[in-house]
């Protein structure tokens, strides 16, 4: 797998030890052996401005966040999103309890505690995951060495960050008692943040509460290796002002464990295990519209998830087999407070099972190719309780309840999906890559049991009311793609372009529900005081995305180097005349770097077209372009005190983030409800990291 690591990302340098050699050299591409753990493009990270990684995940080649809030950011890689891309959090997936995202996998991993942030380039390999037609996102936590000799040592690290905008904090202990074979760490991490400033005004609903806490155990030695993991997560009163409810708090535990056995023939196999379960709460009146909420229209909703897996992985010479299991089962509900009758049951015992198995093979093929390719068969079953209702609710409601309850609501999806990558090396200084694949994905229980005309859609966020269709097809992808790698000791220049044909893409249709689903819809919507609209109803339609990414890098001396991204790409309906909803538009990260030994200094521009290519179906605005400039500067005080200050939006431009949704909070006199949530204005941060 080629691996390619970009040196010159502002604020997130690791370069001072090349600044002190005679020339600065780029890191080369190089070709390693397969393995489950490599990542073809990746970024370390160093904790800044914000305590959410979306902004770290902003800076990869064709990698984008769609944000409902401070920190919910939903990952979106060549214009796929959501339930689409893989999201793996060391080394495992991460289920959501909200029924809109509002604690999306990357909210689960605060920036302080970040070690590195990946996307497998291109299509990714089917030892990655179940389902992933949209791409696999990988984002690894801070995990101390283990010791040199079998005399016990104590080792850290502790990290502290302050933001201007949003008067933001961040706080992070690691620290472990070590030898050469175990490692015994205990983190943790506090996170808060105000509400956030853009020039004109403050963004009500977008303050943030998250702690985590955290106990691991490693062993290795002896050819073998051993970790668990148990963590908890406690998120409390936090914004999502580009949805209908503010989170009151997510609180529970992940709890995931691995055993890898290395042979000595070159074999070896990993079992890993995990276990998650996490509460959820959220309304629509304690952080905004300054409780003004009518009685009859509060809203208070009680969610859950419970979720485990195992997946068992073995290799042999050019091969991997492997296979995943995971089970996950959601439950909503939503009250009035004022109103001690009022229940919906908005998703009851949703189940949705995958059992999965790979093949994957990499190794020289004939003319002087690299091969790398697998097949992964996958299985996802799911079900759904019967819903209820109050007593009291309208005859239309309790008639669709009713409908739904006898539904055939167990359904089975049977996906293939088959990847190809060819490498052909022209010189020390130039690979050609070409890769094909066929991807599927299962409807998210969202989608296929969403029975209410409800907005529990999975962090959508355009204000429409949604039904599910308990009998959708899955999506099937067929993904192309051709790429260069160009790489000198000074210049590293890596540009992809890729097709991807969907057949049976999920998304809300008008006119595809009912009537009687359309009336309710409209009843529900003058209950809360707001304007109908059409209601969309989740349907198979086919479209097309394509698009060209880049990254690049360039030495110009010693002191001086230059770095950045690019990605385009277009989402279309091929059924229709449409765009598809909420795709990034052209967008570019230039930054120029000054480095010295023990200091360095960069100047970084973020320029972003305007996006006119929006959907009609979703009532999507266009949004103009801008461009932003940043500084930051990193000094090395000590060996072990490394000190990180900048300001971001230097010139405190107003703009409008594409992807970040529109106004859902009432109440506030800087934004109106639907206007377009503004980008942050000016903030200046600093960091202090001490390792000790």
């Amino acid at each position: 797998m080629k691996s390619f690591r970009l040196l010159s990302t502002p604020f997130l340098l690791v370069v001072l030890s090349a600044a002190q050699a005679e020339t600065v050299s780029l890191p080369s591409m190089s070709v390693q052996g397969a393995s489950a753990e490599e990542i073809p493009y990746a970024l370390p990270t160093v904790p800044a401005a914000s305590t959410d990684i979306g902004a770290l995940i902003k800076r990869l080649p064709g990698a984008n966040v769609n944000t409902n809030g401070a920190v919910t950011s939903i990952a979106q890689y060549r214009g796929l999103f959501g339930k689409r891309v893989n999201v793996v959090l060391d080394g495992f997936g991460q289920r959501e309890a909200g029924p809109n995202s509002m604690d999306s996998p990357l909210s689960y991993l605060p920036a302080s505690r970040t070690d590195q942030v990946s996307v497998y380039r291109g299509i990714a390999p089917v030892r990655t995951g179940i389902e992933t037609i949209g791409g696999t996102i990988s984002a690894t936590s801070k995990k101390l060495d283990f010791g040199l000799t079998d005399e016990a040592e104590i080792k850290g690290s502790a990290n502290a960050a302050y933001a201007s905008n949003g008067n933001t904090r961040q706080l992070n202990l690691t620290t472990a008692v070590t030898n050469q074979n175990h490692r015994l760490q205990l983190t943790g991490s506090s996170d808060r943040g105000d509400n956030q400033k853009f020039d004109g005004g403050r963004i009500r609903s977008s303050e943030h509460d998250r702690d985590t806490i955290g106990v691991h155990y490693g062993y290795q030695g002896s050819g073998k290796a051993f970790g668990l993991d148990v963590e908890h997560f406690d998120m409390g009163d936090t914004g999502t002002v580009a949805l209908p409810m503010d989170i009151l708090y997510f609180r529970g535990e992940n709890v995931k464990a691995s055993f890898t056995d290395y042979s000595s023939n070159g074999d070896s196999y990993t079992l890993k295990l995990h276990h998650q379960d996490i509460e959820h709460e959220m309304n629509n009146f304690s952080q905004r519209t300054n409780g003004q909420v009518s009685p009859m229209r509060s809203r208070h909703t009680f969610a859950e998830v419970q979720a485990k897996g195992l997946g068992f992985h073995y290799q042999h010479q050019n091969w991997l087999f492997g296979i995943d299991l995971d089970q996950a089962e959601h439950n909503t509900t939503i009250y009035n407070p004022n109103v001690s009758a009022f229940f919906v049951d908005n998703f009851k015992d949703a189940e949705r099972d995958r059992y999965s198995l790979f093949a994957e093979w990499k190794g020289e093929a004939p003319q002087g190719l690299n091969l790398e390719t697998g097949l992964r068969y996958s299985r996802v079953e799911m079900n759904s309780g019967n819903a209820g209702v109050f007593a009291g609710a309208s005859a239309g409601l309790i008639a669709l309840n009713t409908a739904f309850n006898g539904e055939d609501l167990n359904q089975e999806e049977n996906l293939i999906d088959i990847f190809a990558t060819l490498t052909h090396t022209f010189s020390q200084e130039l690979d050609f890559e070409v890769g094909f694949a066929r991807k599927a994905r299962a409807p998210s229980y969202q989608e296929r049991y969403l029975w209410a005309p409800l907005q529990s859609t999975g962090g959508l966020a355009d204000g429409r009311r949604y039904v599910g269709d308990v009998d959708l097809d899955h999506e099937v992808a067929y993904q192309f793609e051709v790429g260069l790698d160009w790489h000198t000791h000074q210049f590293a220049f890596s540009p992809r372009v890729f097709y991807h044909h969907i057949n049976d893409y999920i998304q809300g249709v008008e006119g595809a529900a009912t009537a009687q689903q359309q009336m309710v819809a409209n009843e529900m919507s003058m209950m809360m005081g707001v304007p109908t609209s059409t209601l969309l109803k989740f349907s198979n339609v086919d479209a097309k995305l394509y698009g060209i990414d880049a990254n690049w890098s360039a030495a110009l001396s010693q002191n001086w180097q230059l770095a950045g991204t690019i990605s385009y790409v277009r989402g279309e309906r091929r059924d229709t005349n449409d765009d598809l909803y909420r795709i990034a538009p052209l967008n570019a990260i230039t930054s120029v770097t000054y480095v010295q030994p023990t200091w360095q200094v960069s100047m970084e521009a973020e320029t972003v077209a305007r996006q006119n290519k929006v959907s009609d179906e979703n009532n999507e605005q266009n949004t103009g372009g801008y461009a932003l400039f940043n500084i930051s500067g990193q000094y090395q005080v000590t060996p072990a005190v490394t000190m990180l200050a900048g300001v971001n939006n230097l010139f405190d431009r107003y703009y409008v983030n594409h992807l970040g949704g529109t106004n859902r909070a009432a109440g506030n006199p800087d934004l109106a409800m639907g206007d377009r949530v503004p980008g942050l204005g000016r903030s200046a941060y600093i960091n202090v990291n001490v390792d000790f």
